[in-house]
């Protein structure tokens, strides 16, 4: 109901309002399909209502106003002494906004100042501590920290210091503004030096607990200072790092400290509201992931008074569900999949066949996948809601919360998403499922690449030579570079984007240029720390497939070549290695074996290298720790069914017997929902081709295994990666499995959307990679010597697309001057480059033909789209040679549109 009046309020009343004003036709049309789904409305509903319930529950504990200073006072001093009583907020002559929050506080016989300073001895469960204390004074509503204020703290300080004594801190604004207006800026500058003064000078400690509102001001300076010891009570609202936005504008998981507790260097730590001890048990009421304290105020002073803990690294720990992991290796009877597309299809058929049952989760543009389809009666799909992968499959918290309800014993992650994610595994296993993978400490390390490459080279594993770490002498660097041998890559450690790095190919270039990036690092990425490795200019991509139980038992499965590959993604992957040596094979398989020993991996992982060509050497890269989208090639030679091993493992089975055969040879083609085009400068480029599949056959066959995530009548979402279908192939040797791999594309049949097909077999044809002798840069070399021209028409045939382009009347709005601008291809339309950016155009701006007006985004590739994209040789639509006024804009940043949609109304201007 909330997405059908959002519609109608926000789209169709808007719509007919603009058809009226401009006089346009009024289509009323409604999309059920669509409906909500542009801002993951229902993900978003579900944690706003969470939001509220949880703000319902902080504020009836700010009501009962068990906050006041007095009560901090009661529990925790002993022979408290209150100070400086006599400063007060202001000058009521010079602020007489003041004059009746004072006479109020006077009459209730409260301190009319921000603050309350004393002296007094700390109460802790082990002992008493002689301490100075200042309390932010909640119940005077006139400042939470003034020049008042700022004038006791600094008193205090000194009082310390004479006395040695350190200082402990209770600060909160209790929701007050100051009233002082600029003049309270000198508070926060003469606090922040006289803390930095006190820590350095005195050597005391001193320890702040943030609690309520911490909403900015000085009081958000006092908390935030880099020599204090910060800790904040549950349910605390801390948002200031200078967001200039409304507190209630902000979901809590970015203002509230329990969240804000696992952020690194938000706090020292999180603990539990002294005065509110039922405050935890309501808010995990609510949110049940919501981290909560196990320390206290008690344990924080008494650690770091008497030195237990270091005032540079103190840490208050949170409450966490730890799981025995061991103990969920149990059969496995009911598994949620978290997957979509072809890995979603091959899972579930797999599940099906060892009689478990299904839980699939899809989001909505998933929802009649095919792999939904092959469901049975006593399967289950869910809608996780969404559209993008962060509304949807990287929803976390919506997944686990789909996989409790559905009572599942185990958690199948697929392949991408959230598969590697240590943190995730760590949610799923602490609410008693079972995670289908390797166990946290396996995937912590492996996951980091400092980490992984430490693990190789303590198993002897070699890895590419370089530094391995941080480099600041030049000396060091030349003695590195010669040891690694030329050329060298000088990169900086916080580097990123393809900024940060140089190639360095002789000794004489290596002095200047170490030099330049430590500087441009320092100035692009605040660091000027760098490191140094080979620069390995031709390699081979070779790969490893492990299997391992929980017994220690460890089958490498074979290995795969996967150097056929574009931007880093794979197009072929085989089962062999044309061109590794059979000495450099057997290295690999020791090594595999060797590094998922040593980080006690369990379930099917992936151990990569890179066979440097030029020096004859294999050096170790990374390890996945999940399945990959290749796997089924090494199943076809091997005849172990990887996905049923993963199932039986998880169960707690063995692989002490899994016999592994050699039989053969398999290569997998990646098909892809792409086209090719010719860019400006006659590149090749591949283009998305997301949309309808009108048509999509192909044969059965013996030695042909088929994953697909398409199927006639079904739509490719734009959303998502462009991989439709997976098509593996197996024969005796490599030439006869790519004859078997030809053959078969050549029988495959998808209309509608523009395949890769035509592409692969070019390849496969192709005398260079018959031959076998290649390196990564491949295709680059491809694309030099194939036909393009022939290579784009094919596909264009290929796809049904007959058409000889749009037609100038087809535009064309009748009784007027006025052009239509659709959508050439399905996508997700955005009129501005980023959020913050200004829209590309806007209803009354008068353009060229070369000017950018939208962008259109499939599969995470951004398309510029101007209006001279639409012009061919042989029809102009839109004259390069006028200028065109946008009479309307049609859609909004983030909504789909398919081809043929309405995007613009233009005017031509002039003659």
């Amino acid at each position: 109901m909330f997405v059908v009046v959002r519609t109608f309020f926000s789209s169709l009343l808007v719509s007919y309002f603009r058809s009226e004003r401009e006089n346009h036709r009024y289509s009323g049309k409604i999309v059920p399909f669509t409906i909500g789904r542009k801002k993951d409305f229902w993900y978003r509903l579900e944690v706003a209502y969470r939001d509220l319930r949880l703000q319902d529950v902080l504020n009836d504990f700010k009501r009962q106003g068990r906050t006041g200073a007095q009560g901090f006072i009661d529990m925790f001093f002993n022979d408290f002494e209150e100070l400086y009583k006599d400063r007060i907020s202001s000058n009521p002559c010079d602020f007489p906004g003041f004059r009746s929050s004072i006479e109020t506080a006077l009459d209730r016989e409260q301190c009319p100042c921000g603050v309350i300073a004393g002296r007094g001895r700390f109460v802790t469960d082990k002992g008493e501590w002689d301490v100075g204390a200042l309390i932010s004074n909640a119940g005077f509503q006139a400042g939470a920290f003034d020049m008042a204020s700022a004038e006791k703290f600094c008193r205090l300080l000194v009082r310390c210091a004479e006395d040695r004594v350190p200082l402990i801190c209770f600060i909160s604004s209790g929701g007050m503004q100051t009233k002082e207006g600029a003049g309270s800026l000198f508070s926060m500058a003469a606090v922040n030096d006289r803390i930095t003064q006190f820590v350095r000078e005195f050597g005391l400690p001193v320890i702040i607990f943030g609690y309520g509102d911490c909403t900015g001001g000085a009081q958000a300076s006092f908390v935030t200072h880099p020599l204090v010891q910060t800790y904040y009570f549950s349910g605390t609202s801390m948002p200031f790092a200078g967001q200039l936005v409304i507190q209630s504008n902000l979901p809590l998981d970015s203002i509230i400290s329990n969240y804000l507790a696992t952020v690194d260097g938000a706090m020292q730590g999180l603990v539990k509201h002294p005065l509110m001890p039922e405050l935890d048990d309501e808010l995990r009421k609510v949110h049940s992931e919501i981290p909560v304290p196990s320390s206290s105020v008690s344990d924080v002073v008494e650690n770091v008074l008497s030195g237990q803990i270091d005032r540079e690294n103190a840490i208050a720990e949170v409450n966490r569900v730890e799981a025995d992991e061991k103990a969920l290796y149990q059969p496995v009877k009911r598994v949620l999949v978290h997957a979509r597309g072809c890995a979603a299809s091959k899972v579930v058929k797999i599940a099906q066949q060892n009689k478990i049952q299904v839980v699939l989760i899809q989001s909505d543009p998933d929802e009649d996948s095919v792999a939904s389809s092959l469901l049975t009666k006593r399967d289950r799909l869910i809608s996780i809601g969404g559209s993008t992968p962060d509304e949807s499959y990287l929803n976390a918290h919506s997944v686990l919360a789909v996989a409790q309800n559905e009572k599942v014993d185990s958690l199948h992650p697929g392949i991408g998403f959230l598969s590697e994610s240590s943190q995730f595994a760590s949610l799923v296993r602490a609410r008693g499922i079972n995670f289908i993978g390797p166990p946290v400490s396996s995937m912590e390390t492996m996951g980091n690449k400092s980490n992984a490459i430490n693990t190789a080279m303590r198993m002897n594993v070699p890895v590419v030579p370089g530094s391995h770490g941080i480099v600041t002498e030049i000396e060091t660097a030349v003695e590195i570079a010669e040891n690694a041998g030329y050329p060298v890559l000088i990169k900086a450690v916080h580097g990123g984007g393809g900024k940060g790095i140089q190639e360095v190919n002789n000794s004489q270039e290596l002095p200047s240029l170490f030099q330049r990036v430590s500087v441009e690092a320092k100035a692009a990425f605040g660091s000027g720390d760098i490191y140094i490795e080979k620069f390995v200019t031709s390699l081979r991509h070779i790969e490893a497939q492990i299997l391992r139980d929980r017994f220690g038992n460890t089958k490498v499965l074979g290995i795969r070549d996967c150097s056929v590959q574009r931007n880093k993604q794979k197009i072929f992957e085989e089962s062999g290695s044309t061109m590794l040596p059979d000495e450099l094979l057997q290295d690999v398989l020791i090594h595999s074996r060797a590094i998922a020993d040593a980080v006690d991996y369990v379930g099917a992982g992936t151990v990569e290298f890179i066979y440097d060509l030029n020096s004859e050497a294999v050096y170790f890269m990374e390890m996945n720790t999940r399945l990959q989208v290749e796997h089924p090639v090494t199943e076809m030679v091997s005849g172990v069914d990887i996905v049923s091993q993963q199932f039986n493992i998880a169960s707690g089975g063995s692989i002490a017997d899994l016999e592994i055969a050699e039989n053969g040879y398999a290569i997998e083609a990646r098909i892809n929902a792409e086209g090719i085009a010719k860019s400006s400068d006659g590149t090749l480029v591949f283009q998305p081709s997301a949309g309808m599949v009108t048509c999509c056959e192909y044969p059965s066959q013996r030695n042909v295994e088929v994953i697909t995530a398409v199927a006639s009548d079904k739509a490719v979402s734009p959303y998502y990666d462009s991989m439709i279908m997976q098509v593996i192939a197996h024969g005796k040797d490599r030439n006869d499995t790519v004859q078997v791999l030809d053959q078969f594309l050549a029988n495959i049949s998808i209309r509608g959307i523009r395949t890769n097909i035509p592409f692969l077999r070019r390849v496969l044809a192709d005398e260079v990679f018959l031959k076998g002798e290649y390196d990564t840069a491949f295709l680059e070399d491809f694309f030099e010597r194939v036909d393009a021209d022939s290579l784009i028409e094919e596909i264009l045939t290929a796809s049904g697309d007959t058409s000889e382009g749009v037609l100038l009347s087809a535009i064309e709005i009748e009784n007027s001057n006025e052009l239509k601008v659709v959508s050439p291809s399905t996508g997700i339309f955005y009129l501005k480059p980023a959020p913050t950016e200004p829209d590309y155009t806007y209803v009354g701006e008068t353009v060229s033909t070369d000017k950018v007006i939208c962008q259109l985004e499939a599969f995470k590739v951004f398309s510029p789209l101007h209006l001279q994209d639409f012009n061919t040789e042989d029809t102009v639509l839109y004259d390069n040679e006028k200028q065109f006024r946008i009479k309307r804009i049609n859609v909004e940043t983030g909504e789909q549109v398919n081809a043929g949609d309405l995007l613009f109304i233009v005017e031509p201007m002039g003659n």
